[in-house]
């Protein structure tokens, strides 16, 4: 898949996105590191371009946040992917929740929250089936006006994870502080502990840290992106509650993911679940 970022020329095809079926969202497991169950799903967003085939977000987000295709795209996405949680509500089992990222533009936009409340109501979606992701970034830029603003989003009826967690400082900060459901820790960290058993590993202080303070607040871990049952075993003992990867599934069709949702039996390594450290 192409991975620069698309020129102006591209910009009347981007316009179109929305409208002419071109754009797609993909499901990928969230799986507990416990059970190896799967507990929710992260929604992916693919545009099927004309020319240049399947492009995923980084090669087209840059050109929509500066010519403003962002705020449509952006609902595009939050309404297809409640559509989908929807369908998700009649399968046996617990609900599991749909995570979506949310861009900084769309965060705040006039309007957002409202919309927001006018999805999730529409389709009668449970409270917390929709989750909504926003990256760490996002939420330093914001500074104190993060807080109110994410409270709107939770009376919404949404639960809320800060994403792509990388800094000592934002994390720490945001999980004191913030109304937030969950953290979901940069997958620079998850390569960081590795296939590195024991306390040398380069992640592990981060891993820790951001372990002790969610749980002291009750919010739970999310590992991004974990590729090996080495890093799956290791996060699981450093206390990270759940994860997703390569390692469990790749990112699936909306009919795939359903299958999981209702037939999937959990993912262990030689049919033993991955280890969980007492301390």
């Amino acid at each position: 898949m192409p991975r620069r970022s698309l020129t102006l020329d591209q910009l009347p095809a981007l316009h179109r996105c929305v409208d002419d079926g071109s754009l797609e969202l993909l499901y990928q497991p969230e799986i507990d590191l416990q059970t190896g169950g799967i507990v929710a799903m992260e929604g992916l967003l693919r545009w099927h371009h004309e020319s240049l085939g399947i492009l995923e977000p980084p090669a087209f987000l840059e050109l929509a946040d500066a010519s403003g295709e962002i705020l449509p795209i952006g609902e595009w996405v939050l309404r297809a992917g409640a559509e989908e949680a929807a369908r998700w509500t009649a399968l046996p089992g617990p609900t599991r929740r749909l995570w979506l990222n949310i861009s900084a533009a769309e965060l705040v936009a006039e309007g957002f929250v409202r919309l927001v409340c006018d999805v999730v109501s529409a389709h009668g979606l449970p409270e917390g089936a929709l989750g909504l992701e926003i990256a760490e970034s996002c939420i330093v830029a914001l500074g104190p006006s993060a807080a109110p603003l994410l409270e709107e989003l939770r009376a919404a009826g949404v639960a809320l994870a800060v994403d792509d967690f990388s800094s000592f400082y934002a994390t720490l900060g945001a999980i004191e502080v913030l109304p937030i459901d969950a953290v979901k820790l940069n997958s620079r960290y998850v390569r960081g502990v590795g296939e590195l058993v024991g306390p040398d590993g380069e992640g592990d202080p981060l891993v820790t840290a951001v372990v002790a303070q969610a749980h002291d607040r009750g919010l739970y871990v999310v590992a991004e992106g974990v590729e090996t049952w080495g890093e799956a075993a290791r996060l699981t003992e450093l206390g990270c509650d759940r994860a997703h990867g390569w390692l469990f599934a790749s990112a699936q069709r909306a009919d795939k993911a359903r299958w999981l949702l209702e037939h999937g039996k959990g993912w262990h390594r030689d049919g033993v679940p991955l280890p969980r450290s007492e301390a």
